[in-house]
């Protein structure tokens, strides 16, 4: 039995029904909170000092932080999370998805945890995290329109393109600081670990199966006698079915030669 199926038969009770529904409910109350309290902010981020003093909301609090002080932005992520959620959930069920999320956040914050071991500090935000979760929506509903902004009509499949170009670029941008490759940019792709797990061997065997594909498609078509090559042609008259289409072309009883009909009916 897979993995999976004997942790959701143990654990299936934990699952967390309409979880990203709740968490992009609970990142705009943050918002709310944030824009009247602007010291807010600096009490909820990820911070390992903070915790290790005894601050462990912050390993929650942290998903809730919003990406951006936009309205247009929370509330575009608020709508975008809600669907996400419940595409996400029709397909795996809650504890898939509890299972999911948390696995990206546990992922990012052990990262986070090891580079602050190493190098004295670590950043880790929640961006990747939900990209996480877009990104397996996308790949699940590749051919689902749906509508930017409820006007731009657009496959599914590439809003998860976009989001991992954002993420890599947001990892390529640590890399401009002191340590910030380490610091930064490998906690934030931590957090993609359980997609590569979940969606990685997918993507090879799609790519195998393409080749396997590609492979037969070429050996048949190499076995083709080209449109312009003749595949009979008269042992005694040399004509083909090229140059003469009317003609007709048997082997003999023989089995020595192929000629055509007016060369058979000579010979008879």
């Amino acid at each position: 039995m897979p993995t999976y199926l004997r942790l959701e038969q143990k654990f299936g009770h934990l699952g967390i029904p309409g979880l990203i529904r709740i968490l992009a409910f609970l990142k705009l109350i943050t918002w709310v909170l944030i824009n009247l309290q602007p010291d807010y902010y600096q009490a909820l981020v990820f911070d390992l000092d903070a915790i290790a003093s005894g601050q462990v909301w912050r390993l929650l609090s942290f998903l809730l932080v919003p990406a951006s002080s936009s309205i247009i932005y929370i509330l575009f992520e608020v709508i975008f999370l809600f669907m996400v959620g419940d595409g996400l959930e029709r397909a795996w069920g809650p504890f898939g998805v509890t299972l999911y999320f948390f696995a990206s956040a546990l992922c990012g914050v052990l990262v986070a945890t090891l580079v602050k071991l190493t190098v004295g500090e670590a950043i880790l935000a929640n961006f990747a995290i939900y990209g996480s979760i877009i990104m397996a929506a996308s790949f699940l509903y590749a051919d689902t329109i749906i509508h930017l902004y409820l006007v731009i009509p657009v496959k599914f499949k590439y809003i998860g393109m976009l989001t991992a170009g954002f993420i890599l670029l947001q990892a390529y941008s640590f890399s401009a600081y002191r340590n910030g490759f380490v610091s930064g940019s490998i906690p934030m792709l931590a957090c993609l670990i359980p997609f590569v797990a979940v969606f990685g061997p997918i993507f090879v065997r799609g790519a195998k199966h393409r080749s396997e594909v590609a492979a037969r498609r070429s050996r048949f078509e190499s076995a083709k006698v080209p449109a312009n090559e003749a595949f009979h042609k008269c042992d005694r008259c040399g004509a083909t079915e090229v140059s003469e289409p009317d003609r007709e072309f048997r082997i003999t009883a023989d089995g020595r030669e192929e000629l055509c009909n007016v060369c058979r009916s000579t010979s008879d």
